[in-house]
């Protein structure tokens, strides 16, 4: 049977259901007033680029209210519609002092095609129009010298790169596309020519590799300026002779948005350019000029021990391109960019902060700070675990999408060097916030500007220069009280001075524990049923909401039940799913020196945990080492440092516990060993069972008559544990060999 049709004309036709009387096209996008037939009027905005997406825009707007939108809710909707990925698809970059330019990304890979989008393009008003693109290999050769008279009829700076050369030479197909543009009144240029352009100078530039190409172009053009990246499009790979990589156009026009030039380093740092090139651009910040690179930032930075300002000239000789310094006297005459600050500690956490902050214009990557008297690394290792099962390594995506905090660069400067290397490719950032003064929490809080701020705990820690445990509370709860109003607080209900921390701030939360008390606050992450096997491996169930699942963690400590359902709190904060958490934490491993398993030749068990020390964590390892199956129990312990006047009876406290928790041997080391052994023997240990160590070697040697003598057999436990200053682990490298 014969169906009626329903047809609405689009365009300039009289009868048209939706026409265009007035439109403006710009960099920004367009502004157009359209109207249907009975004469009513719409005006919509969209950031949309070229008079042929309000073609699109039209038929759109046709479509959905044929589909029963009425047409005031269709133009909103539209409003906010994005380029098809790959279609002339603009890539979004920081803010910049002197302005960026806009970065058009488009599929564009034959003659017609490339014609058609630097037609649409150019007919924009703007300063310079700079166009990427190559020709692929193992395709039509024929098309390759179209397409470079092309983008030089229409460019006023042509870039020539590589686009999947494939099985052929890439100098060779570039030969090809330049073959087309002599004659055509572009003049070949070198690549260093782009730095010193004037805006009104044309130029053909040759760059094999296209990172670099698409770097030299955004850093090349500034405000009011187009760079068209054409021949790939939505495209995330490259195909060279040695197989297909990944590649992807947009991220690597974010990532070229991100360099540092002169002007972006004075706004950051609030300092006074001394000697400026606005053409140069620095890709990274240094303070080492030991390993300076190329172009880099060197931040002289002023300590107790030594001065940055001495090494300036070796910073410049190793290739600096940019001095940032507070001591005039030092800073050498020369070519190099520089810039003068107060303060350069202060310095290079600004320019950790306008990174972030960069980043966080790209809508990337989720950054997470964490802070806690204890567990503080092994939580940051369990979340980097869980995001890296989130956000994987896979052929079709970009290297390294977490980004964690490496070793214990925790403090003023090491999180600012590991924020420092944050890219437009990332996905989740961890960072681990260490402190021993108040101030310095807050301080990283405002550099890093967390969208998820967890504390760990609250224990009577760093006391020299906190004073008290409440002192630690209020130090620890800056890292909430800086947070930003749409940050979610990842809090444990099992530390009444966490909890209150975060009632005195309005920001979403999340809870976790592993006690009785803890569950009476409705957590929304819990274990229960905690035990650790054999070989030290915990075991338990875990709750994340209305989800459950039996799980093990490949470490011992019985307080990695806690810290394992912080990193699930602070994953489930992040929006990621319960198997994914549950296959995170089960691929975690300890940390060297961080309760970790080790074996001597003679079958004794070595429970490593040299890394630091403090109270708390001291009972958790003893607790530990007395839940773990063998015969015997040894407990070789050291000093903990920065408790100041408490220290002596703190220490004595862990004697007590060593005997509470019926430990069979105490080796003690370090300048509070008689405050250990007069706690343990108050405990009730035998006195013949514990042995004081001048030299902290003489522990390997007492272990040994331990085994020779019988007391001690394969199977048996050995806790080797103090702060990290005391260096324990030498006498652990000397067990197990």
């Amino acid at each position: 049977r014969a169906r009626s049709l329903h047809t609405i004309v689009c365009g300039p036709a009289e009868d048209a259901g939706f026409s265009c009387h007035r439109a403006t096209f710009g960099l920004s996008g367009m502004e157009a007033v359209i109207s249907d037939r009975a004469g009513n009027e719409f005006s919509l905005q969209s950031r949309l680029i070229g008079k042929f997406n309000l073609d699109n825009l039209l038929i759109s707007l046709a479509a959905l209210v044929t589909l029963g939108i009425g047409t005031l809710r269709a133009v909103e909707l539209l409003s906010t519609a994005e380029a098809a990925p790959g279609r002339l698809q603009r890539v979004v970059l920081p803010d910049k002092p002197l302005g960026q330019p806009t970065v058009l990304v488009d599929y564009a890979h034959t003659p017609d095609a490339l014609e058609k989008v630097l037609q649409a393009v150019s007919a924009i008003e703007h300063r310079s129009l700079f166009c990427v693109f190559g020709c692929g290999g193992d395709r039509d050769r024929g098309k390759r010298p179209l397409m470079g008279r092309i983008a030089a009829t229409r460019g006023d700076v042509v870039i020539i790169t590589d686009d999947n050369p494939r099985s052929e030479d890439p100098a060779a197909i570039r030969t090809e596309i330049l073959a087309g543009i002599e004659g055509s009144g572009l003049d070949f240029q070198t690549p260093g020519w782009l730095k010193k352009r004037s805006p009104a100078e044309s130029g053909v530039v040759e760059i094999g590799d296209r990172a670099q190409a698409i770097a030299a172009a955004v850093s090349a053009a500034g405000a009011n300026d187009i760079v068209l990246i054409a021949g790939k499009g939505h495209e995330n790979y490259q195909i060279t002779k040695k197989g297909k990589h990944f590649f992807d156009d947009c991220l690597a026009a974010s990532q070229s948005g991100l360099l540092w030039d002169s002007a972006t380093i004075v706004q950051a740092t609030g300092g006074k350019s001394c000697n400026d090139n606005d053409t140069d651009r620095f890709p990274a910040v240094s303070t080492d000029s030991r390993s300076i690179g190329r172009h880099d930032i060197f931040v002289a930075l002023k300590g107790d021990l030594y001065d940055g300002h001495e090494f300036i000239g070796k910073a410049v000789d190793g290739g600096a391109g940019c001095v940032v310094y507070s001591d005039k006297s030092a800073l050498l005459q020369g070519a190099v960019s520089t810039v003068e600050v107060p303060d350069t500690l202060k310095a290079l956490g600004d320019l950790a902060g306008w990174r972030r902050q960069a980043v966080k214009q790209l809508g990337n990557p989720v950054v997470v700070g964490l802070t806690g008297s204890c567990g503080k690394t092994t939580v940051k290792e369990m979340t980097a675990a869980i995001f890296a099962r989130r956000w994987p390594e896979r052929p079709d995506r970009p290297p390294g999408r977490v980004l964690k905090t490496a070793g214990n660069f925790n403090n003023l400067i090491g999180l600012p060097h590991t924020l420092l290397q944050v890219s437009a490719e990332h996905c989740a950032v961890v960072l681990e916030m260490g402190m021993n003064r108040p101030g310095e929490i807050a301080r990283l809080a405002e550099i890093t500007d967390p969208d998820i701020a967890c504390i760990l705990n609250v224990h009577g820690v760093h006391l020299e220069g906190l004073g008290t445990i409440e002192g630690v509370a209020r130090a620890k709860g800056e890292l909430f009280e800086k947070t930003g109003k749409d940050a979610v607080h990842v809090v444990n209900l099992d530390d009444e001075l966490v909890v209150r921390c975060a009632a005195a701030h309005d920001r979403k939360t999340i809870g976790f524990c592993v006690s009785e008390k803890g569950l009476m606050l409705k957590p929304d992450v819990w274990a229960e049923n905690i035990v650790a096997d054999a070989d030290g491996h915990l075991h338990f169930i875990l709750h994340v909401r209305e989800h459950h699942a039996p799980l093990t963690i490949q470490a011992p400590g019985l307080h990695n039940g806690a810290n394992a359902c912080a990193a699930a709190a602070i994953a489930l904060a992040a929006g990621i799913g319960f198997d994914t958490i549950v296959q995170g934490l089960e691929l975690f491993r300890s940390a060297v020196n961080r309760m970790e398993t080790l074996a001597t030749p003679s079958g004794l068990n070595v429970l490593n945990d040299t890394y630091n020390a403090n109270p708390t964590s001291m009972a958790s390892a003893l607790k530990t080492l007395a839940a773990l199956p063998a015969e015997n129990r040894v407990a070789i312990i050291g000093d903990m440092l920065e408790l100041g006047a408490s220290s002596a009876a703190l220490h004595e406290g862990i004697g007590r516990q060593v005997a509470e928790q019926k430990i069979s041997f105490l080796g003690i080391v370090g300048a509070f060993s008689k405050d250990i052994k007069r706690g343990a023997l108050d405990g009730g240990m035998d006195e013949e069972r514990i042995v004081l160590f001048a030299e902290k070697q003489r522990a390997v040697d007492w272990v040994v008559n331990l085994v020779h003598s019988g007391r001690l057999q394969a199977g048996d436990w050995v806790l080797v544990k103090a702060s990290r200053g005391i260096a324990l682990d030498t006498v652990v490298r000397q067990l197990v060999s």
